[in-house]
């Protein structure tokens, strides 16, 4: 074999490993379109009758997984090996089942027209979700499962901002207040009242929830002030906020 026929071999090889990893993106592309569809549809669904819509859960994506191949054997929420579908994982605490249906919007509509999946889409209990499926070439050629979890959510204990006071100088005021732990605040934000505007601005957050006071320096004497003081909650990359506590304090005389 002369060195140009194995230069065009490479270059066949090269292009059907090209064309096979493209093909293979762009199907998992359509895969994650098609579930992020799918979520969109069903929490709609949800927040429209005013429930919480349901989280990705990322534990339950392989048993999820497992479904969608075993119900291209059977069809049903009994496994091939003869168990209930919740025996593919303890997390699994519903499932609905679809087949035939080539888009998400045809296969959120089955569900919602079908008695015992509607109630499973709007089940309260239910807070997290997994969407899985699976394409072949015979039967109902297309495979769409749905396992639902329970997962309790951490509460959030916020406590508002109590004992706020203030001293007051010529130029000077200090505020204070009472601290908080960790697990109530994670800091604080003050806000002072601006006359002129009518609106309040906030002068500084603070990331500690041990803060308890702040000194405000280059304040002009026998003026009154207005400030109004929140804790503040970071939680799963949220952000909770308290009421506000006010005070307004005039300072001393020149």
């Amino acid at each position: 074999m002369n060195f140009c026929k194995s230069l065009k071999i490479i270059q066949v090889i090269l292009l059907l490993l090209l064309v096979s990893t493209i093909s293979v993106l762009c199907v998992e592309k359509a895969y994650a379109d098609e579930r992020s569809e799918i979520l969109t549809l069903i929490n709609k669904e949800r927040t429209d009758r005013s429930l919480e819509p349901l989280r990705i859960d990322e534990e339950l994506e392989q048993a999820a997984d497992i479904r969608s191949e075993e119900i291209t054997i059977v069809m049903g929420h009994t496994r091939p090996c003869g168990n209930r579908f919740s025996s593919v994982s303890p997390s699994a605490k519903g499932e609905n089942l679809a087949g035939g249906q080539r888009t998400p919007e045809e296969v959120v509509t089955a569900w919602m027209n079908s008695a015992g999946h509607r109630k499973n889409i709007l089940n309260p209990k239910f807070t997290t979700i997994v969407i899985s499926y699976k394409q072949t070439n015979d039967g109902y050629k297309h495979f769409w499962v749905n396992l639902f979890g329970v997962k309790k959510t951490k509460k959030i204990y916020l406590e508002k901002v109590n004992g706020v006071k203030a001293e007051s100088e010529k130029t000077k005021i200090t505020l204070k207040w009472n601290k908080q732990s960790s697990e109530k605040a994670t800091g604080f934000e003050i806000f002072k009242y601006n006359p002129k505007t009518k609106k309040y601005k906030l002068m500084i957050k603070t990331s500690k929830p041990t803060t308890n006071g702040l000194m405000i320096n280059g304040l002009h004497s026998s003026t009154t002030y207005t400030y109004k003081i929140r804790s503040y909650k970071i939680y799963n990359e949220k952000t909770y906020f308290t009421p506000f506590s006010g005070i307004t304090v005039r300072t001393k005389k020149a």
